[in-house]
């Protein structure tokens, strides 16, 4: 069986009607939904909750208010489909250029085959020996054409783990 799951973060709005419309098309079609924080509101926390229930998973980022915090935590390690995901912001934001490096340092003890960050906005797959990175870039639209294109990844488990970054348009 394959298995689809959606990975986002750094949603930034307040309201999940206002999440772009490519974003809640592919919502719907993925098995699992990873949040890596910096929801900004308690209401995008419920959107993803009432959507998906047990098959979402998130974790609280820097720019996150109490309400998001008391319900998530700031890291976890789950498992799907036999394979170990680490999930992180990290909730103390920080220099992005440094953002990568302390991630990794937070899972160094632990056996995983998947390390999910975000913060940096910035996509990225890479494979580093037996670990999969991932950052998922930032989930939604700007008013202006500042910085990086909103991007989300779509991981597949067919035995092994495949991603593809997609670039949001709308």
């Amino acid at each position: 069986m394959v298995v689809k799951i959606l990975v986002l973060g750094d949603t930034h709005l307040r309201y999940f009607k206002d999440l772009p419309k490519d974003i809640l098309k592919l919502l719907k079609l993925a098995d699992w939904i990873l949040h890596i924080g910096d929801f900004i509101s308690k209401e995008i926390l419920d959107g993803f909750i009432k959507l998906k229930e047990d098959r979402f998973i998130g974790v609280y980022g820097n720019a996150d208010p109490l309400m998001v915090r008391k319900e998530l935590s700031a890291m976890k390690i789950i498992q799907i489909e036999g394979h170990k995901f680490g999930m992180i912001h990290p909730a103390s934001g920080g220099p992005l250029e440094m953002t990568e490096k302390r991630v990794l340092s937070e899972f160094k003890r632990d056996s995983i085959d998947v390390l999910i960050y975000g913060h940096t906005h910035e996509p990225k797959i890479e494979k580093r020996q037996e670990l999969l990175l991932i950052n998922p870039g930032k989930g939604y639209l700007e008013k202006n054409d500042y910085g990086p294109s909103p991007t989300i990844i779509m991981l597949t488990i067919d035995k092994e783990i495949s991603g593809k970054i997609i670039e949001i348009k709308k």
